[in-house]
């Protein structure tokens, strides 16, 4: 008899950092009239009962089913994010992982749904870039493979994603550059048409 498919129930959405390549918040700058952060929020929202979001609590994001955490120690890398996060991720199903800075995280999950029914028999299913490399902040995951990654782990300040995660065993699934894109810096902001709130034009992103 066939698995039944774990229903999504959780998503863990990467919120910390200090942004120092773009010079300013990268994730309030707006694309389409949102931020990147609340259209991350977005994007999992029909699909999961709780999003937890792993970094300081922002006015520029609202959902009912949001909830921040604050990773330890502050500013203590996405590893620690991830962590912190879990304390507050039911401890069944499944778990969409996600990078807060992503351009089209509506592909992502998108991409990684149509596909979640592999993870009947995986750790994960994550997107795979155009070199071959997982992409580990988009992905789906059973949540008892992160909290037992977590577990190996003796410090998570500055840990490195793939060191939390290199030894599980996901699906991957290739993605097109444009699915896998993020807003890092200024010129990644241009590129994509992100500004700050109220700007006019793409010359507002950066240091001022």
């Amino acid at each position: 008899m066939a698995t039944q498919p774990l229903a999504p129930t959780s998503a863990i959405i990467l919120g910390g950092g200090r942004s120092s390549r773009m010079g300013t918040d990268k994730l309030g700058l707006h694309l389409g009239g949102r931020s990147l952060l609340q259209r991350a929020c977005d994007a999992v929202a029909p699909h999961v009962t709780r999003i937890v979001v792993a970094g300081p609590e922002r006015a520029d994001v609202a959902g009912p089913t949001v909830e921040f955490v604050v990773e330890d120690p502050p500013f203590g890398g996405p590893v620690a994010g991830i962590v912190a996060a879990l304390g507050s991720v039911p401890g069944e199903g499944r778990c969409f992982l996600l990078a807060g800075d992503l351009a089209a995280p509506d592909e992502v999950v998108a991409t990684l749904l149509a596909h979640a029914t592999e993870l009947d028999a995986s750790d994960a299913v994550v997107l795979e870039d155009a070199d071959g490399w997982p992409q580990f902040l988009a992905g789906l995951y059973r949540t008892e493979s992160l909290r037992r990654a977590a577990s190996k782990l003796e410090s998570v300040r500055d840990a490195s994603v793939r060191r939390l995660l290199g030894a599980l065993d996901p699906v991957r699934v290739p993605a097109p550059a444009r699915t896998l894109a993020d807003i890092d810096t200024p010129e990644d902001a241009e590129r994509r048409g992100a500004t700050r709130p109220g700007a006019s034009g793409k010359h507002e992103c950066g240091p001022q």
